[in-house]
């Protein structure tokens, strides 16, 4: 079990993450590998007069080209198809209005000055868009006092662009998270009860969170409260918090030391932050041999259902999927809009979330 586990870590690692954050997640279509995925350099696409549709020759952007940035703190399943959503939504606008485009998607792996050094070059580039995921909010002041200085709109994807006190500065496009974390607390109190597990002395909770980033804070918020309104204090004397940066190693890190420092708990009830929250929470449990009487559910099926497939980590026993490509689609429909007719960009977009479990996330999530 144990060479499995440190198999299962390693290719976890090479894989890379999740946070939405990310978190953590798989698409219906996964985007081809390209140089951005794995040296950081640009991966440019380029739609001139495209064929099959006529342009209507009403839009401000007609004959023009267009060039747009996606910036990305790491790459993985639930990034690259977020980007591959983005062009997806850009090539149809460039269908629809006439214009023409290039594409330049670049990751950073969670380097800041590497950010910034993306940015910079987006804006010697003269990029008309730049869509950003940066690796630390604490930057998003530098960001985007440097898009403003050059006049090229910036909108944060997944991971808000923010001021000191956490108010978002740029336009946002990312998950509904308080209410995802909320439908997955809910659903953790109902397993509880179902399963008899309150009266359990052996029983606890454990909130593996991802305090740092700003978006994962709320999904946690939501699950405490659900949890409180669905069951009060229940297990309030027998609740844990394992804190981490959201990679899986480090999910794996801190959940196991809080499992290791309370050997009378077998029935272990995890709500998470994110996909690589769980999957590094259920190794641990699989490592302390708790997997079969406890519980995990993720936030984010990305890769979750891969684990479903093979049949491990099957302690994770439901996840909360929400879409990268819901979020890609519309912060690429408004940033189209905005740069083709003057259309104002919102403030803010969210997208909801459902329950999916072992049983039914094919129905759910449309994948196979």
């Amino acid at each position: 079990m144990k060479k499995m586990l440190a198999l299962f870590l390693t290719l976890s690692l090479a894989l890379g993450m999740l946070a939405g954050c990310g978190g953590n997640d798989k698409e219906e279509t996964k985007a081809p590998e390209s140089k951005a995925e794995t040296a950081g350099e640009a991966k440019e696409s380029t739609a001139a007069e495209t064929a099959g549709q006529e342009p209507s020759g009403s839009q401000t952007g007609e004959g023009k080209t267009y060039n747009f940035y996606g910036i990305y703190k790491m790459g993985g399943t639930y990034f690259d198809g977020e980007a591959a959503s983005i062009e997806a939504r850009i090539a149809e606008k460039a269908k629809e209005y006439g214009f023409a485009y290039k594409w330049n998607y670049v990751i950073n792996d969670m380097d800041p000055e590497k950010c910034l050094t993306q940015v910079d070059t987006a804006i010697a580039d003269k990029a008309d868009a730049i869509f950003i995921c940066v690796p630390d909010q604490t930057m998003s002041q530098s960001v985007v006092e440097k898009c403003e200085a050059a006049g090229i709109p910036v909108v944060a994807c997944d991971d808000g662009l923010i001021d000191d006190a956490g108010n978002k500065i740029a336009p946002w496009f990312g998950i509904d998270a308080y209410n995802i974390g909320y439908a997955a607390g809910e659903w953790m109190a109902d397993y509880a009860v179902e399963n008899k597990l309150l009266e359990d002395e052996s029983t606890a909770v454990l909130y593996a969170t991802m305090d740092t980033v700003s978006s994962c804070v709320p999904r946690t918020d939501g699950e405490k409260q659900a949890w409180q309104d669905k069951l009060g204090d229940a297990l309030s004397d027998r609740t844990y918090f394992s804190d981490s940066d959201g990679t899986v190693q480090k999910a794996y890190d801190a959940a196991t030391s809080v499992i290791s420092a309370h050997p009378e708990i077998k029935n272990w009830l995890v709500m998470t932050a994110c996909g690589n929250c769980a999957q590094g929470a259920a190794a641990a449990l699989e490592n302390a041999g708790l997997d079969q009487t406890s519980c995990v559910i993720a936030m984010g099926a990305y890769d979750i259902t891969d684990q479903w497939k093979e049949g491990n980590l099957l302690s994770i026993r439901a996840a909360s999927h929400y879409s990268g490509e819901m979020v890609g689609d519309a912060a690429a429909e408004a940033v189209a809009e905005y740069v083709a007719n003057g259309t104002e960009l919102p403030k803010e977009y969210a997208t909801p979330a459902v329950i999916c479990t072992p049983d039914n996330w094919k129905e759910v999530t449309g994948w196979e």
